[in-house]
């Protein structure tokens, strides 16, 4: 009778402690269940910030590679009415010299990647190639950033030190510029531009000392282009790998 008592309380507590250990088991397996589930929710979610910010990123340097390009197309025009002056047209020159004066600036719209980042959440991102590429498109947009911003002030220094000097009128360029690009009204012209600087010498110190600075402008500004261009397809490419993921 005793044996019996004691094998039925031994299967009884063998079942319960089978019991607590599936229910245990079961509660683990919701849990992770639910933090894989919410760690799913969240990478979606920074990964649809990312697609926002990388398409922000597109429309600057899109707008950039038309600055500089133009930058360009500017250079050669000048540059052609020293080799041509009969091409001389005034109201066109200072449009074209206002074109070589702004400064090419780029920042990536970096806001979603630098909050995974400083959260310790990179690794929300599952896929290794996927965040690998991520990170390195933020590292060379950095390096952009940089590039241009070296190259803008070298460029300021280089041209505009010597375009703002007494050889050249800059109330008209001026004027010119403040309607293209500072988006004003034209301030009050006092001198209009002496084009007959285009008649001079090209070895004029003077002449071939502006010339040369315009070529040097024109070489930062394809540099720029080219770069700017790298950056904009690494953009697009980066953004459909995103949202071929997502689907």
């Amino acid at each position: 009778m005793e044996q019996n008592k004691t094998g039925k309380y031994l299967k009884y507590a063998i079942g319960e402690i089978v019991l607590v250990v599936f229910g245990i088991l079961i509660a683990l397996s919701i849990n992770n269940w639910n933090t894989s589930r919410i760690n799913n929710d969240l990478e979606i979610f920074y990964i649809q910030g990312i697609i926002r910010d990388i398409e922000t990123d597109e429309v600057k340097l899109n707008r950039n590679i038309s600055l500089d390009s133009q930058k360009v197309a500017s250079g050669n025009y000048l540059l052609n009415h020293f080799k041509n002056p009969t091409l001389k047209r005034d109201s066109l020159i200072l449009f074209h010299f206002a074109n070589l004066l702004p400064a090419t600036y780029y920042q990536q719209n970096n806001i979603v990647f630098e909050d995974i980042k400083f959260s310790g959440r990179l690794n929300i991102i599952s896929n290794d190639s996927l965040r690998n590429n991520i990170q390195r498109y933020y590292n060379h947009g950095e390096q952009i950033t940089n590039v241009l911003e070296s190259n803008s002030n070298f460029t300021l220094e280089w041209f505009g030190s010597h375009i703002f000097s007494n050889e050249f009128d800059m109330n008209s360029i001026l004027n010119e510029f403040s309607s293209s690009y500072a988006n004003s009204e034209r301030m009050v012209e006092v001198n209009s531009f002496d084009s007959k600087l285009f008649y001079k010498s090209t070895n004029d110190p003077t002449i071939k000392e502006l010339i040369n600075r315009i070529s040097v402008n024109i070489l930062i500004a394809q540099l720029n282009v080219n770069r700017l261009k790298i950056g904009r397809d690494e953009a697009t490419e980066l953004t459909n790998e995103l949202k071929y993921y997502l689907k």
